[in-house]
């Protein structure tokens, strides 16, 4: 039943004077129900079923008495609100600017999205952790922090797709081959400082000292010192036709290395 239709209404005054003291008793009882009335609503015990007024307007709702049920709108945005704490629930399909997102409040490990400085990162410890951020050239930079000094960096760094480590760099398979590889063009290599830093751990050499042993090409091997070459020198050889030569043995010599 709407409390509408049981609002009591107050007669004009009337024009016999004998009615009076009857019209004010009656006055009196009508203004006590209406004080009574409005503070049924004003303390939140208003059926809103039976509202059917634009808008509402009281510093009195009683606590709880708008459900969820009770509430539609086009947006969250119509109702002005902070969330708060919300510890359940499921969101899908939207789109959130401008906020931070972690895996955990508190403590590590954890994983985070940021808007400002490191844009995504993981924390094993506040100390220990890896970020994807804006590198020296402004391009996304992923930076490993060992008790938060950098490790090991992977992105775009003076020209070049850099690969830098401040600690002892493994690069290698468990399974398979490990092949280094460049371009075609008249410029492109492979390039290390020098021999000496190509090093193998099996030969425990640099291939500085590998190359050392071997002959030089072009270059002129030592004289050597005569021989027989497996005839003894004085040794007569005949010559077709008649006659004969003295085998003085082979002379001392050099030979070109290839």
């Amino acid at each position: 039943m709407s409390i509408w239709s049981e609002a009591p209404r107050i007669q004009a005054p009337p024009t016999d004077p004998a009615a009076l003291p009857a019209y004010v008793k009656d006055l009196a009882n009508t203004t006590a129900k209406m004080a009574k009335d409005l503070e049924f609503i004003l303390n939140g015990n208003i059926a809103f079923d039976n509202i059917r007024a634009e808008s509402i307007e009281t510093q009195n709702l009683k606590a709880g008495a708008v459900t969820a049920e009770k509430i539609t709108v086009a947006e969250l945005s119509a109702i002005s609100a902070n969330l708060g704490h919300i510890t359940a629930g499921l969101i899908e399909s939207i789109k959130i600017y401008g906020s931070y997102i972690a895996t955990r409040k508190t403590g590590y490990p954890k994983a985070e999205l940021n808007d400002n400085g490191d844009l995504v990162a993981v924390w094993t410890d506040a100390e220990n952790y890896v970020t994807i951020e804006p590198g020296v050239s402004g391009e996304p930079t992923v930076t490993f922090r060992k008790n938060g000094s950098p490790s090991l960096i992977l992105g775009p760094a003076f020209g070049f797709t850099a690969l830098l480590a401040t600690l002892d760099l493994l690069v290698g398979s468990q399974s398979g081959s490990l092949s280094l590889r460049c371009g075609s063009g008249p410029l492109d290599s492979v390039s290390v400082p020098s021999w000496s830093k190509t090093r193998s751990v099996e030969e425990g050499q640099s291939l500085a000292v590998a190359l050392s042993s071997k002959a030089t090409s072009g270059a002129s091997t030592g004289s050597g010192g005569g021989a027989n070459a497996g005839i003894p020198i004085g040794t007569k050889l005949a010559i077709e036709g008649g006659g004969y030569v003295v085998w003085n043995g082979v002379p001392s010599h050099s030979h070109t290395q290839n």
